[in-house]
């Protein structure tokens, strides 16, 4: 089983806070609070953990994973992404996506023309950028994920169109 196919990466385990066992969360939800709404999660080779939101550090969850209370036994989880199940999350709205759905679509132009393909999905905190990769020029280059700048999205034939 590949956790591409039924899991979605929700969050990448920073480093402790402290000596009781905490440790901070760079959370992939909208809102971090989120965490406690589910009762397991996955990591990479399918080891399922627990994991609960206790406080933050300044914006950064702090969580426990598995009740463990000792720095040194949660320092094997310092930089595993955490994954849940696909058909835990909710259903998104209209024109809202989860950022798996958008990766590997293939990108058109206004004619329709295959330019290229979604590389990736990041957020640096100023908003979502689409990494696309060019099949013309073999580049890589990122757009701000806008109506403006893609005003269609077709998940069901995994189609994005950018404007020219």
């Amino acid at each position: 089983m590949s956790l591409l196919d039924n899991f979605i990466q929700v969050g990448k385990i920073g480093r402790p806070k402290g000596t009781k066992g905490l440790l901070r969360l760079h959370c992939f939800l909208n809102d971090n609070r989120d965490i406690n709404k589910f009762q397991k999660f996955y990591l990479e080779d399918e080891t399922t953990i627990n994991v609960k939101l206790v406080s933050f550090d300044k914006k950064s969850p702090l969580v426990t994973i598995n009740n463990i209370t000792d720095r040194s036994q949660v320092e094997g989880y310092v930089n595993k992404y955490i994954y849940l199940q696909k058909e835990k999350l909710s259903p998104t709205e209209e024109n809202e996506f989860y950022f798996h759905d958008l990766e590997g679509l293939e990108v058109v132009d206004q004619q329709n023309e295959i330019v290229g393909k979604v590389a990736s999905v990041v957020n640096f905190g100023a908003g979502d950028l689409l990494e696309i990769y060019f099949i013309k020029s073999s580049k890589k280059e990122f757009f701000r994920f806008t109506e403006t700048n893609f005003p269609k999205v077709d998940i069901k034939e995994k189609r994005i169109t950018i404007k020219s």
